[in-house]
């Protein structure tokens, strides 16, 4: 049996410490650079708006162009505004201004897992020219049809195109329903499938339409919303909300 001399082990010690440090540098640094090497592809977005000015409750489109040296489907996007609601996901969606005026910031961030860039736009809200009724009224009753009927009294007309509105709730409803709007007995919308089969959760349903060949005038006009629904319920589709773009004026319902 050889014995070493306490120096020499003291020797052999720290060559073996020196070289076990050796190599878990090795092992560091081939870590690190497989992390360097790691592909981060290029991605650049601008956000941009349909208009940006709008009045309380007006809608307006914003679409994202992006520049990805990647595949495309990998991205995830994720909008998000101060207040307002947002419509839709991906690469365009709706944004509904709220009920009060000020300046509002809608961003986007635009990610693959590895890269990330974000991009905000900025949209002032006026109080503008517009008639709005926050109804939160439901249809209801034990006919497969079923309406609301509401007054409205037009006192100025403000611009050519003026636009109604209608933000309805599918609420408990388990199917879609069939949608029709009279003004003035002359219909504007007819037999329009809104909703769908056992939402997840309450479902909102906003549209826009062209009034402008009717409301032509100051005066009183009737506006009535026909529901044909295939499932009779109760508190099953909800009114929550009218607006008249463009005119001054009253909008009460017909009891």
């Amino acid at each position: 049996m050889t014995y070493l001399k306490p120096s020499n082990r003291i020797r052999l010690n720290l060559f073996l410490l020196y070289t076990l440090i050796f190599l878990i540098g090795i092992i560091l640094a081939c870590d690190t650079e497989n992390l360097l090497n790691t592909d981060f592809e290029m991605l650049e977005i601008e956000v941009k708006s349909d208009s940006q000015e709008l009045i309380i409750g007006d809608t307006t489109t914003l679409k994202a162009t992006v520049d990805y040296s990647g595949d495309p489907s990998a991205l995830i996007y994720k909008w998000s505004a101060n207040d307002g609601r947002i419509l839709g996901n991906g690469s365009s969606i709706v944004y509904v201004a709220p009920q009060s005026a000020g300046r509002y910031t809608i961003t986007l961030e635009v990610t693959d897992g590895n890269t990330k860039k974000t991009s905000s736009i900025h949209i002032d809200v006026e109080v503008g020219n517009a008639i709005i009724l926050l109804s939160n009224r439901y249809w209801n009753g034990n006919a497969f049809t079923q309406e609301l009927t509401f007054r409205l009294r037009v006192d100025e007309i403000h611009r050519e195109n003026i636009t109604l509105r209608y933000e309805i709730l599918q609420d408990s409803a388990e199917i879609g329903a069939f949608l029709s709007i009279a003004i003035n007995d002359t219909n504007i919308l007819q037999d329009h499938l809104i909703g769908t089969v056992q939402p997840d959760e309450p479902l909102i349903v906003i549209d826009d339409i062209d009034i402008s060949h009717l409301i032509t005038d100051t005066g009183i006009y009737e506006v009535k919303l026909t529901l044909d629904v295939v499932d009779v319920m109760e508190n099953a589709w909800l009114l929550k909300k009218l607006v008249l773009i463009g005119l001054d004026g009253t909008l009460t319902e017909i009891q």
